[in-house]
């Protein structure tokens, strides 16, 4: 069994390129894959042609969160009109205030995350993910012949932009460690662009992006009192390290890693321009798998961005569960 996991970057190519995108993947013959970047436009053209090629389940995160939301909208309209019957503005003040909540400023609703498979996909609440903006993962449960297993497929967004951005995927990589650092009864894949590490270091090192902010270099020193952007300095280093490395103790390690070492140099994304060996080159690409799927091999496949299809290279798992 294969997964394909591949931020498809919605601003190139645009809806021309959604058939040489597809085409290109399922080239490598996936029984999943796992999309991020996607639009509400280019949804049905992604799924139809998915579908030519047998990948005929499909969950995505727009119209997921969207159900999600105006369930739980419909619930807390009831309990706060019932709370307030006899006070109009108050009612009119909580439900501002509710949308306000479930419509975070920045949030764009026209780009998600899709899932397709070759078996029947049953969806899960997005709603479980704490995160700011909740359209940024999808998860659903793989029906497969070998057994019933999770995919949580995530797209973190960058910090560039400002320190909203910052705050934002800082708080994404917290809550999907948070949703995923417990004991399954089901074995789990997640996977995605996560926009992080830094780098890696052949003798295991994994230099996050925040490790400028802790004075010494390590977090075991810094007291609580150390602040960023109004959080401690630790939280923002275990924002990341605890989804790098953490998640390997709830059975979802990195696969490429786990397969490797990391002795083995490889990046998922590069500028645009300049040789492919820059430094600026990073491994922002991961599949992170249970043991009991057996994976037996994960790998780039660089072509997908040397053809200018994305500016990231796709990253492909086995499984023999």
């Amino acid at each position: 069994m294969r997964l394909i996991s591949w931020n498809v970057d919605l601003f190139r190519a645009g809806l021309r390129g959604v058939e040489k995108k597809v085409e290109a993947v399922c080239q490598h013959s996936p029984d999943i894959v796992a999309f991020q970047e996607v639009t509400d436009r280019a949804l049905p053209l992604f799924r139809e042609e998915l579908e030519n090629f047998g990948l005929l389940y499909s969950v995505d995160s727009l119209a997921l969160v969207e159900i999600a939301r105006v369930a739980y909208m419909a619930e807390r309209l009831n309990d706060l009109r019932a709370r307030n019957a006899n006070d109009p503005f108050q009612f009119v003040y909580s439900i501002s205030r509710l949308s306000e909540q479930y419509s975070p400023a920045g949030e764009a609703k026209d780009v998600g995350c899709l899932i397709a498979s070759r078996y029947p996909l049953t969806p899960l609440n997005p709603l479980d993910f704490d995160i700011p903006w909740r359209q940024r993962v999808v998860s659903a449960v793989v029906n497969a012949p070998a057994g019933e297993f999770e995919v949580h497929n995530a797209h973190v967004p960058t910090a560039v932009g400002g320190r909203r951005n910052e705050i934002v995927k800082a708080e994404t990589l917290v809550g999907i460690y948070r949703r995923l650092a417990v004991r399954s009864t089901r074995p789990r894949i997640l996977c995605g662009d996560l926009h992080i590490p830094e780098a890696e270091l052949p003798d295991g090192t994994i230099t996050p992006f925040y490790r400028d902010i802790l004075p010494d270099g390590t977090y075991t020193t810094v007291p609580e009192s150390e602040e960023y952007l109004g959080r401690p300095r630790r939280w923002w280093y275990n924002a990341e390290m605890n989804v790098l490395s953490g998640l390997a103790e709830y059975d979802l390690p990195d696969t490429f890693r786990k397969l490797h070492g990391y002795r083995a140099r490889e990046y998922s994304w590069c500028p645009d321009r300049g040789p492919e060996d820059v430094p600026k080159c990073k491994r922002y690409d991961h599949i992170f798998a249970s043991a009991r799927l057996n994976p037996t091999a994960c790998w780039y496949l660089h072509d997908l961005r040397g053809q200018g299809l994305s500016d990231h290279s796709a990253v492909v798992v086995d499984l023999e569960p």
